[in-house]
Order: structure tokens, then C-alpha cells, then sequence
């Protein structure tokens, strides 16, 4: 296995163990940094975390992991001689997930919302930025992708996917028009249901320039080798 593959794949190992104890404390409610009993922000000791894009979208992040892994071990093997262009775009799409779960905390909810520290605890600790962070590093500096500017839209596919349920939740637990907070539990449309164009827009375009910027960098890396 030559350099770059060899990083890759224990990078990608990394990942998901971290995955994996990070959705395993948040699911049985274990406290590593806080008091036990009281449940970090934007957490759920059972199933119900996975309504939350931070759990979805590392999950995903660490399930292509383990896929990228086996992809290293195939190339090492010669039965590859790249990472096969499907990989690729699931790589960027699960990249951009958890890019934009670590952007939008840092950005918004920890500042207007619940705090830095409330959101940087316990399992979000990895879930809003150890993970983010390795999953950027690895795709920009380790695998290589020949992904054109005009398709890095694949990237914005999982925030889709969860925006139609977000979306409908709120639609569908209208109280007389207005927002309930237990179903807009990000505060995305604290301004009124009429901002939900607006803020779907802001997000998807947000989602989209985090693919672009990240294929842009793997690229821009792939040309320094």
C-alpha cells in the first residue's frame, strides 16, 4: 500500500471508530466531559437522536469509512487503480455533511442559540468538530477525487434528503400558523413560517459552496503532488 492509500485508509479508520463511540454515548446517554443526568444540547439518549442532521450525517460519514477502507485495500491489492468515481461523490457528499453539521454549530446555533461549550460536549464533541475535521483533512489532502466543478451538487444530496423531512415535520406540526420550537429544534425558522423559502435557499446554496470549496481544495492539493 503506497503512501497516500496508507494515510487514507487508517484516517478512514479513525473516522469510524470515532463514529462509532461517538453515536454509541449519544444513544446510551454516557457523559465523558459533563455531569451525568444532564443531556448535552441537541441530543437524544435513544433512537430519537438520528432526527438530528449531526447524527445522520456523521453516521454516514463513518459508513463510507468503512467503504473507503475497502477500497484502499483493493488498490493495494491491484484489483483498483482509483478510488471508483460512485466512491468519490458519496466521499464528497458525506464530507459536505458533516462540514456543514461543524459550520452551521460554529456559525450559528452555538453563537444565537445554545452556547460553544453546550454544543462542544460529551458526544458533539466529535460529532460537531473531531469528526468534521478528519473527514475534511482526509478527503482534501489523501484522496484524490476527479470530480468536475459542475457536479460537486452530489454533495448537497444528504442535506436534501433531511430538508424535506425537516421541512415537512414543521409543515405538519403547524399551530395556527406559526412554528412549534419542539419541531423547529434548530430555531431555522425563529423569523416565521414565511422565511422557510428564504432559509431553504441560504442552506442549500451554503451546502453547495462547502462541495464546491472542498473539491476545489482536493484538487488544488492533487496539482502540488
Amino acid at each position: 500500500m503506497t503512501k497516500l492509500p496508507k494515510i487514507s485508509f487508517f484516517l478512514n479508520l479513525l473516522i469510524l471508530l470515532m463514529t462509532i463511540f461517538a453515536t454509541w454515548a449519544m444513544l446510551t446517554g454516557f457523559h465523558f466531559m459533563t455531569e451525568p443526568g444532564k443531556p448535552a444540547a441537541l441530543s437524544a439518549a435513544n433512537a430519537k437522536a438520528f432526527k438530528y442532521f449531526t447524527v445522520d450525517s456523521n453516521v454516514f460519514a463513518g459508513i463510507i469509512s468503512l467503504v473507503m477502507m475497502f477500497v484502499q485495500i483493493l488498490i493495494a491489492k491491484g484489483r483498483l487503480n482509483s478510488i471508483p468515481k460512485p466512491v468519490q461523490f458519496l466521499k464528497l457528499a458525506a464530507t459536505t455533511g458533516v462540514s456543514l453539521t461543524m459550520l452551521v454549530t460554529v456559525l450559528f446555533l452555538a453563537p444565537f442559540q445554545f452556547g460553544f461549550f453546550a454544543l462542544f460536549t460529551d458526544s458533539n464533541f466529535f460529532l460537531h468538530l473531531i469528526i468534521p475535521l478528519v473527514c475534511i483533512i482526509t478527503f482534501v489532502f489523501f484522496e484524490p477525487a476527479e470530480i468536475p466543478m459542475l457536479q460537486t451538487f452530489a454533495g448537497t444530496i444528504p442535506m436534501l434528503i433531511y430538508g424535506v423531512f425537516y421541512g415537512t415535520n414543521i409543515i405538519l406540526h403547524l399551530e395556527n400558523g406559526q412554528t412549534s420550537q419542539t419541531y423547529d429544534w434548530y430555531g431555522f425558522l425563529a423569523g416565521g413560517f414565511n422565511t422557510i423559502w428564504l432559509v431553504a435557499l441560504i442552506i442549500f446554496g451554503f451546502t453547495w459552496l462547502i462541495a464546491f470549496l472542498l473539491t476545489a481544495a482536493n484538487k488544488k492539493i492533487a496539482k502540488l503532488r
